[in-house]
Formats: structure tokens, C-alpha cells, sequence
């Protein structure tokens, strides 16, 4: 099995998950830093490239959780402030 090319620039792999076109993809960092962003906007790759940057951590930072939340049934969510 081919997984991504791992560096000290990207880090190792720790999950992954299965999206379709309709899901959204939640990361959030370990300083608290949190972006979601609908999987029909990141861009394709490769097995053997280096990934796609979705979260721009800053030194010292990483990346805490990955969450696939559930897809709405209407497709309208509630954004909880």
C-alpha cells in the first residue's frame, strides 16, 4: 500500500478518513485553531505526493483532531457561536 511521502516539512501520517463530495473536513490544532472546509474544495493528489496544506499551524503547534462531521439532511446547518 502507497500512503503519502512523509517529511520533516509535513509530518507523519496519524488518520484518514473517507470523504465524498458532500462532506465537510474539520481540523483543529492543539493552540486551538480551528477551519472547516467542504472536501469538494481540496485539491486531489497523488498517493506518493505530500499531501494538500489545509491548516497553516504555527511552530510548535499541531494538528489535534480531524472530524467528518455528520452531512445535514437539508443541507442547512446551525453554526453554534
Amino acid at each position: 500500500m502507497i500512503n503519502v511521502k512523509t517529511t520533516e516539512r509535513n509530518g507523519k501520517v496519524v488518520g484518514i478518513s473517507q470523504v465524498s463530495e458532500k462532506s465537510a473536513v474539520m481540523l483543529i490544532s492543539q493552540y486551538g485553531k480551528i477551519v472547516r472546509i467542504e472536501s469538494k474544495f481540496i485539491r486531489e493528489s497523488g498517493r506518493s505526493a505530500q499531501g494538500v496544506r489545509l491548516l497553516n499551524v504555527e511552530p510548535g503547534d499541531r494538528v489535534a483532531v480531524v472530524v467528518i462531521p455528520p452531512e445535514e439532511p437539508n443541507g442547512s446547518g446551525t453554526l453554534i457561536q
